[in-house]
C-alpha cells in the first residue's frame, strides 16, 4: 500500500477568476447601482402606499393592528434600505423599534405610532434623501419619544 496522495483540484470558477480581463469592482458596482435606480420611482410609490396603510391603521386603532403596524414598518425598512433614503430609513427603523418593544405590553401608544407615521409622511413628501437639515431634529425627536415610552 502506498502513502496518501494530495491532489489539488481547481474549480471552474477559480480558473475563470484567474483569467485576465473582466469587469472591475467599480464598474460592477456602478452597473448594479444603475440597474437599481430604474426601480426607484416604483419603490417611492410603494413607500407611499405603505404609509397610507399605516395612516389607516392609526385611524382605526384596533388591537389587531399592532402586529400589522410592525409588519408595515418592517416593509418600509426593507424597501428603503435598497436606496439612499437617509432619515426616512431611520424613522421607519424607529417605528419598528417602538412597535417591537411595546406591541405586547401596556406601553403601546397609538399616539407615538401616529407621530412616527406623520414623520414618515413628511419625509416621503420631502423626497426621502433630500429632507434637509430639519430631518436631524425630527429624528432626534423620534428617538426621544421612543426612549420616554420604552426606557
Amino acid at each position: 500500500m502506498s502513502g496518501a496522495r494530495l491532489v489539488k483540484v481547481q474549480s471552474g470558477l477559480a480558473r475563470q477568476l484567474a483569467r485576465p480581463g473582466g469587469r472591475t469592482l467599480a464598474d460592477a458596482e456602478r452597473m448594479a447601482d444603475a440597474a437599481l435606480q430604474t426601480h426607484r420611482s416604483d419603490a417611492f410609490a410603494e413607500l407611499g402606499r405603505l404609509i397610507t396603510e399605516l395612516e389607516a391603521a392609526c385611524t382605526i386603532r384596533s388591537p389587531e393592528d399592532r402586529e400589522r403596524v410592525y409588519l408595515l414598518g418592517a416593509s418600509l425598512v426593507d424597501l428603503a434600505g435598497f436606496f439612499d433614503t437617509g432619515p426616512f430609513y431611520e424613522a421607519a427603523y424607529s417605528l419598528c423599534d417602538l412597535t417591537d418593544r411595546s406591541r405586547d405590553s401596556a406601553l403601546w401608544s397609538w399616539e407615538a405610532v401616529q407621530v412616527h407615521v406623520q414623520a414618515l409622511r413628511l419625509l416621503h413628501l420631502a423626497g426621502l434623501g433630500e429632507a434637509g437639515p430639519d430631518a436631524a431634529a425630527l429624528l432626534a425627536g423620534l428617538r426621544h419619544l421612543v426612549a420616554s415610552i420604552i426606557d
